[in-house]
């Protein structure tokens, strides 16, 4: 999963930065000498107790991830007519009383992991519905089977193609997108003339926008709402999951979401 790895990396600069400007009040306050024994002093501390870096590494990382969340939750509410509709990918009871948004690479690994968690809730809760968010962020692969899964959502085969297309174990190319097509039996001259369209590219443009407004690094990610009658409750409190989540801790959300 990309977020963890970015967070990651961005709590280690974050923490030399800090040493930097530490470095640089003490060169403006303290002579030569004094700033190279403070130096020294600090040095063979944290070489003595690394378990400091660890601890403060973590605490700057929780930080980083309760500013992520809190980011999140104002974008919701703001953006919830688009993150809440899209008739193009929504799968489950289209009146459900939660909703289930997951913004997902069809090559992101723990996208396919999640696959499986996803059908189970929906087979298990006939008041759930979930709304896919295309986001391919893999490269252009990525890119060509995310224009497949919404073409063939075009002549009433989005699930089919969905689930065809996170089956793959190999990496995807045209030639495997084009195949899974073929087995779920899609006019392909339409299929390709659709994946070329103006309104499929509208789409995923409007979706990497979401995915800035809620400030997304990785995929996949996930928002579990309340929506009496399919539609976002004014005033509740959805929930974002940066990040892979196992079945028991869903459906803890949807319960959540549905008596929220």
């Amino acid at each position: 999963m990309k977020i963890k790895k970015m967070m990651t990396i961005g709590t280690t600069s974050a923490l030399m930065m800090l040493a930097a400007s530490q470095t640089a009040v003490a060169a403006d306050t303290f002579n030569a000498d004094q700033t190279k024994a403070i130096q020294n002093i600090v040095h063979d501390y944290l070489v003595q107790n690394p378990e400091v870096l660890v601890e403060a590494s973590q605490n700057l990382q929780k930080k980083q991830q309760d500013a992520m969340a809190e980011q999140a939750k104002v974008a919701i509410q703001e953006q919830s007519g688009q993150l809440f509709t899209d008739k193009m990918t929504t799968v489950g009871n289209p009146k459900g009383n939660v909703t289930i948004v997951e913004f997902f690479d069809y090559q992101c690994i723990h996208c396919k992991k999640m696959s499986p968690v996803i059908a189970d809730v929906l087979k298990k809760d006939n008041n759930v519905r979930v709304v896919y968010k295309e986001f391919p962020i893999f490269g252009k692969s990525s890119e060509l089977a995310s224009k497949a899964a919404l073409a063939a959502s075009i002549q009433g085969k989005y699930q089919a193609m969905h689930d065809a297309l996170l089956s793959q174990e190999k990496s995807l190319n045209a030639d495997i997108i084009n195949n899974a097509a073929k087995s779920i039996g899609l006019n392909m001259t339409k299929f390709q003339a659709d994946m070329s369209s103006k309104a499929i590219s509208e789409h995923l443009d409007a979706n990497r926008q979401l995915a800035e407004q809620l400030k997304l690094m990785g995929t996949p990610a996930f928002i579990v709402a309340s929506t009496p009658a399919g539609q976002f409750k004014a005033g509740s409190q959805p929930a974002f999951v940066p990040g892979a989540i196992s079945l028991t801790s869903l459906q803890d959300l949807i319960k959540k979401a549905a008596s929220n």
